[in-house]
């Protein structure tokens, strides 16, 4: 298979099938954000990552939606500049998927999706108790990539504060993979989950 980007008559929703088919598997971030309203807000996104540790920033990657709209989720975030990204672990990935249905602003996705809201120590969003670690984030700024249906937006937030329950510590101070069973999104309806896995020592140079 061969596609040339710039002259193909495939749509954008074909294009993104096959990318997301080999990009993967790719973390799920669970995001927590609240409406000026004070109305609880919960949406997934697989476009996520770790993008520095100093000064520590994630970002989240929303699409527009068919009809140009932008997620509930970026609204939040460029209203009140916090949001909260809380782990998806195996235990929690059916309210996760749940909470991906196209509710409308004014409903809790909390509610909808069992899931149980807690204050966080800095920002207004809610954590996620279900989840062992939940991270709070200040915005630090959004790149968007148009207006169009599907165009993406790189919201980037600072780290101001890190929830990790205790029992998933590992001795070295940092999260066991074993105990937390990250997922992570594959394409079409399909997930992968982090219990199988395997080790690689990094290479020293040779002097």
């Amino acid at each position: 298979m061969y596609i040339d980007l710039a002259n193909t008559d495939q749509s954008w929703q074909d294009v993104y099938k096959i990318i997301v088919s080999f990009v993967n598997p790719r973390p799920i971030a669970l995001v927590s954000s609240i409406s000026p309203d004070g109305v609880r807000n919960l949406a997934p996104f697989s476009f996520y990552n770790m993008v520095s540790a100093n000064p520590p920033i994630m970002m989240v990657c929303p699409s527009r939606t068919r009809d140009h709209g932008k997620k509930d989720t970026q609204v939040n975030i460029e209203a009140t500049g916090e949001f909260v990204v809380a782990t998806v672990t195996r235990s929690i990935a059916d309210a996760m998927n749940d909470s991906s249905a196209p509710y409308a602003p004014e409903v809790d996705e909390f509610e909808k999706c069992a899931l149980t809201p807690t204050p966080a120590s800095i920002v207004k969003p809610s954590l996620v108790a279900e989840s062992p670690v939940n991270c709070e984030c200040k915005l630090d700024r959004i790149i968007e990539f148009g207006d169009e249906p599907g165009a993406g937006a790189v919201i980037f937030g600072r780290l101001v504060a890190i929830h990790a329950k205790d029992e998933f510590i590992a001795d070295d101070g940092a999260l066991d993979p074993e105990k937390l069973q990250t997922i992570g999104r594959l394409g079409r309806n399909s997930y992968a989950t982090t219990t199988d896995r395997f080790d690689l020592p990094r290479p020293q140079l040779r002097i």
